[in-house]
């Protein structure tokens, strides 16, 4: 039976000190994929075109030619579902799935889980070492409640500030070292850097656990 990681991001509210849970603000790598295949299928790009436009349109780029600006400008933007339609009946509908989610990673490997939390594969140092199975004390309301609401399914919960994060060793390896140590790149060399735009990497943290 496979092993499947729910993960959130919560923000320390500087106001009331409290940490509260992020909405949908992270680009989902899943669905993402998605509208590259559409771009890829439709348009007859190729796959790094399209991860290139789609990036460009993230992160308002201009576009450098014709076909950027017509996919950028027009394609996207006219064909987008809006975040409450599922990516299945997105696509039932012939739409491009609504990017952003409010869980900035949900691969399956394994070897990042054992950086994360010691579950499925402990052949590496954890990012935080002997840190297993606690949710910080001061989880917000909403985080909690929806801990609760997975009872057993759920194990192996932890969370990591994005401090820990940028400081362990896996954040300064490369693409191509993490690659050969199996671990997953996205989430050191997209999602780490994608959640230090959204403050001071002690204020921003991941929370999680596991389900089989």
């Amino acid at each position: 039976m496979g092993c499947d990681i729910h993960m959130w991001v919560e923000k320390k509210n500087p106001v009331t000190h409290n940490w509260d849970k992020m909405g949908k603000v992270f680009f989902d790598s899943y669905g993402a994929s998605l509208i590259v295949r559409n771009l890829v299928n439709v348009m007859g790009i190729t796959e790094d075109e399209g991860w290139t436009i789609l990036q460009k349109w993230r992160d308002g780029e201009k576009p450098s030619n014709k076909t950027e600006e017509f996919i950028i400008g027009k394609y996207i933007p006219q064909n987008m579902a809006d975040n409450h339609l599922h990516w299945y009946e997105a696509d039932k509908k012939g739409l491009l799935p609504y990017p952003y989610s409010d869980q900035p990673y949900g691969g399956r490997c394994y070897r990042l889980f054992g950086l994360l939390a010691g579950v499925r594969d402990t052949s590496m140092e954890m990012v935080v070492p002997d840190r297993y199975d606690h949710l910080p004390d001061d989880v917000s309301d909403e985080l909690k409640s929806m801990s609760d609401g997975y009872g057993m399914d759920a194990h192996s919960h932890n969370y990591l500030t994005l401090r820990e994060l940028m400081d362990s060793k896996y954040y300064k390896m490369s693409t191509d070292e993490l690659m050969e140590d199996g671990i997953d790149p996205y989430f050191f060399k997209t999602m780490v850097p994608d959640l230090q735009k959204f403050g001071n990497p002690d204020d921003i943290r991941i929370v999680f656990w596991f389900d089989n």
